[in-house]
């Protein structure tokens, strides 16, 4: 990646169950291919272990800050061992092109890059193309999406040392999921015909009743590791000029994104859905501080990959907001366990990750009818925060839930202790849906809520309304943000992992903001679906943030 610029990017979750379309065409010989090596953890328990130690407030390694080194060293495989693999690859058909190979950066992957010809003789199928669902947008993927590689390791006679370490290849097998952007961009005649449920929001609304407005915005002794930055994939860009004039419009200082890591090119024809211009105006403006931003334009997505990329970034930004999703069931176990792995390692490394609930409600399973919820991953995982969606009700500040912010309870995380009363306590309250349509002891989410409706942006030199909770991922996002410029003002260390803390403080009703009571998220097939209550639920989590109250608990 070229580094031209800084920012970090929200992606918005979003269920749908459509899946990649295989139209029959098959690669070119010669063409270039990349696939990832998945290899076996040295020592897996300790990344549970360790992030469990260095974000409790109360232990002994809270402030101890652990580097890339520290990881590879605990559950990297060996030198030798990689080297072993490698090897073994460039054994394989070798007439027919090169093979290169290189660790990545805790040695438990290995990335490979090779001809189609060679990736089809290695692995015994063909590279065929894959036509997304809804975009005129391609991936070449094995033809073969159910495979077992250890018999092809073994037909390959791979050695017992290279065999028993190898765990998956990215691009054999399942198809990764089609991320799917589900903000919707709307035009309104005047302020009097919005198109969204609720009241209209922009920055100078949010940092009156977010409370930001409060927050000094004197940044001499702030560095990178301070800011925020959001994270963009399938081909989104954004205009620089139309953040300059949403900016000066609302009077707030020109806050350029600082560093632009991958490629924005709004002539590059990719997808300008309007998510990075959303996540770019926010970022930036709930307050003055620096963004980056990384842009990811394959659209074969692959959350182990971009992590890779964040955690080898110097001085990347500790606050990451992410906005794409997909359900769970897209995803399968094997790539969510994968993924939740990289989001431990983030934690470890003092990142706060937060990820948008979705815009589908509980999800569906049914098309014409209530099935059972679908929970949408990664906003699922409890190695992240968890962000729904709500919409400003009246003049005063109040919110009610929107309802197609996702919510629910994780069909592959089984809830954690942390949880457990905040949880239990819900499920003891009246007016839920049917247990018997969701798993009542998942992992439930969101943990936090923020505007989700009619939230203004500047968007290809016309403005508009936008709706999401790729709005209140990167909202919630940047009022952390200022949390961890105090910690540091008074000599603490970033944030980092935070959710079982969040649960912890979160008895009293209010603790962390605006607690939404009243109201429900909802399927459009399933009527109303889970309720807001006092605490936590699982419509909005615990409500929205407001500055002060966040201060007194992590400051």
């Amino acid at each position: 990646m070229n580094i031209k610029a800084v920012i970090c990017l929200c992606l918005i979750a979003g269920s749908f169950g459509e899946l990649w379309n295989p139209n029959g065409e098959r690669s070119k010989r010669h063409q270039e291919v990349k696939f990832r090596i998945d290899l076996l953890k040295r020592n897996p328990e300790w990344l549970d272990k360790t992030l469990e130690a260095v974000s409790d407030p109360n232990g002994p390694m809270y402030e101890v800050y652990m580097t890339n080194e520290d990881i590879k060293q605990n559950i990297g495989r060996s030198d030798r061992e990689i080297k072993s693999v490698i090897r073994f690859f460039k054994k394989q058909c070798a007439s027919l092109c090169p093979l290169s190979g290189e660790a990545m950066i805790h040695n438990d992957f290995i990335k490979i890059k090779t001809c189609a010809a060679r990736y089809e003789c290695i692995f015994d199928t063909e590279l065929v193309r894959y036509k997304h669902p809804l975009y005129e947008k391609y991936i070449f993927h094995s033809a073969k999406t159910t495979y077992d590689l250890d018999a092809r390791l073994k037909e390959l006679n791979a050695p017992l040392g290279v065999r028993s370490i190898i765990t998956g290849i990215n691009k054999v097998g399942r198809l990764p999921p089609p991320l799917k952007y589900h903000g919707e961009i709307r035009r309104a005649k005047d302020d009097s015909t919005l198109p969204f449920e609720g009241d209209k929001v922009d920055p100078l609304i949010i940092r009156k009743n977010y409370g930001t407005d409060a927050f000094s915005t004197d940044t001499s002794s702030n560095n990178s590791q301070n800011s925020n930055c959001m994270i963009e994939f399938n081909s989104n860009y954004f205009k620089p000029s139309d953040i300059q004039v949403f900016q000066s419009h609302y009077n707030l200082p020109t806050n350029p994104l600082v560093q632009i890591i991958g490629n924005n090119d709004p002539d590059s024809g990719g997808a300008s859905l309007g998510e990075a211009t959303l996540d770019s105006s926010y970022l930036t403006t709930v307050i003055d501080q620096d963004t980056w931003g990384f842009f990811d334009g394959d659209w074969e997505f692959d959350f182990a990959s971009f992590t890779q990329d964040l955690m080898n970034t110097a001085n990347a930004p500790k606050i990451v907001s992410i906005s794409y999703g997909n359900p769970e069931s897209n995803f399968g176990d094997y790539n969510m366990n994968q993924c939740d792995d990289e989001f431990k390692k983030l934690g470890i490394l003092k990142f706060t990750i937060f990820i948008s609930s979705g815009d589908s409600g509980v999800g569906n399973t049914g098309y014409f009818w209530c099935g059972n919820y679908e929970p949408d991953y990664p906003t699922a995982s409890p190695y992240v925060v968890s962000v729904g969606g709500t919409y400003l009700s009246d003049d005063f500040g109040g919110e009610q839930p929107w309802n197609d912010g996702g919510g629910g309870f994780s069909n592959h995380n089984s809830r954690p202790s942390w949880q457990d009363d905040a949880v239990t306590k819900y499920l003891s309250s009246s007016n839920l849906p049917s247990s018997s349509l969701y798993n009542s002891s998942g992992r439930g989410y969101p943990d936090f809520s923020g505007y989700a409706t009619n939230l203004r942006i500047y968007y290809h030199d016309a403005w508009n309304y936008i709706g999401g909770t790729s709005a209140s991922c990167p909202i919630t996002a940047a009022v952390f943000t200022a949390i961890n410029i105090e910690r540091q003002r008074n000599g603490k260390g970033p944030l980092g992992y935070i959710t079982p803390q969040i649960y912890q403080h979160g008895n009293d009703a209010g603790a962390f903001g605006y607690d939404v009571t009243s109201g429900y998220n909802y399927q459009p097939n399933c009527a109303k679906a889970f309720p807001a209550h006092a605490g936590w639920d699982a419509a909005t989590g615990f409500g929205s943030v407001k500055y002060d109250k966040l201060l007194e608990i992590f400051g």
